[in-house]
């Protein structure tokens, strides 16, 4: 009797699986490799949470693997280890284009889809592009600082990662074609990188400040520049007298927005980039889908203390 009742349950739950369509097989996870520019830092922590929950999701073994600091020949490494291991699919950042193509030709070469996040590279083979438009972030921060100077000059200081990585050079472009036609008049001071490190971020900020006391805003299209300006304009009791126009929304950052030291900041949607990337991936691999559209606009939006509590709802829609 109980061996009836068992072929009847199995009889019942095959038949309801008919029904929807032919009886599913489990497949085996695909292999996905994440080379971030930078394996442990806030921001792109953000990307690493959505690139987990995406191998939730999407059935995928995803591993997570970068430089400590800004180093595309490491990036590079990485890639090329993951395609020697047999990878499916990898997600990274152009950010120094030119030094990591050859890469990205082996991965063409061999068949191994690249999403792109955080940058673009024209000249590369992607199957899509994930992040921020950099020209729009930066118009979008010139805006949001033109209206908090109301009339009044800027000189500035405009800090980046480094001076060949793609989506800076992108973002401050677009701060500087949306500035020039300023009515108070639009001057940059100068434009530096930092490595993407924080003490080096605040001996720049420390020289800058010294050395041209005519700066009045400090512009940083690289995580590290916001909380590095605030800490150096705090120390040197400046502040008040220069704006900070930050990017990301890292809570050291967050800090000092709620505090009113950074008079804004431009958050990404880091999370969609890791999540999505996974997402296109799988669908290209398993189902041989191409997206929708290769560019993708994660989203940014101009923080401040006005909209601290409803931004991130904002940011989703």
């Amino acid at each position: 009797m109980k061996k009836l009742v068992a072929f009847l349950v199995v009889c019942v739950l095959v038949v309801g699986v008919v029904t929807f369509g032919s009886l599913a097989r489990a497949e085996e996870p695909l292999k996905i490799t994440f080379v971030t520019p930078l394996v442990a830092h806030p921001v792109w922590d953000v990307a690493r949470a959505g690139f987990e929950d995406g191998a939730r999701d999407f059935n995928f073994i995803g591993q997570y693997v970068g430089p400590q600091g800004i180093d595309p020949a490491e990036m590079v490494n990485q890639i090329e280890i993951a395609l020697v291991s047999g990878v499916d699919g990898i997600i990274t950042m152009p950010i120094a284009p030119e030094a990591m193509r050859p890469a990205f030709k082996k991965c063409e070469d061999a068949g191994v889809p690249v999403v792109f996040v955080g940058a673009e590279d024209d000249e590369s083979t992607a199957l899509a592009f994930i992040g921020t438009n950099e020209a729009d972030l930066g118009r979008q921060g010139a805006k949001a600082l033109m209206e908090l100077m109301n009339g009044e000059p800027i000189k500035a200081h405009i800090l980046q990662s480094t001076m060949d990585a793609s989506f800076a050079i992108k973002a401050r472009d677009g701060y500087l074609d949306a500035l020039k036609d300023y009515s108070g008049g639009f001057e940059m001071v100068l434009n530096e990188p930092c490595n993407s490190d924080m003490m080096i971020a605040m001996e720049k900020y420390q020289n800058a400040f010294m050395a041209h006391p005519e700066i009045n805003v400090a512009i940083g299209v690289c995580g590290e520049a916001g909380p590095a300006a605030a800490k150096v304009i705090k120390e040197m009791g400046l502040v008040g007298k220069i704006t900070i126009i930050a990017i990301d929304d890292v809570e050291e950052t967050m800090d000092f927005v709620k505090d009113g030291t950074i008079a804004g900041t431009m958050a990404q949607n880091f999370y969609k980039m890791g999540y999505l990337g996974g997402e296109l991936l799988v669908d290209k691999i398993r189902n041989g889908n191409n997206p929708a559209s290769f560019s993708n606009d994660s989203g940014c939006i101009f923080v401040t203390k006005d909209n601290f509590d409803t931004y991130t709802e904002a940011l989703k829609k």
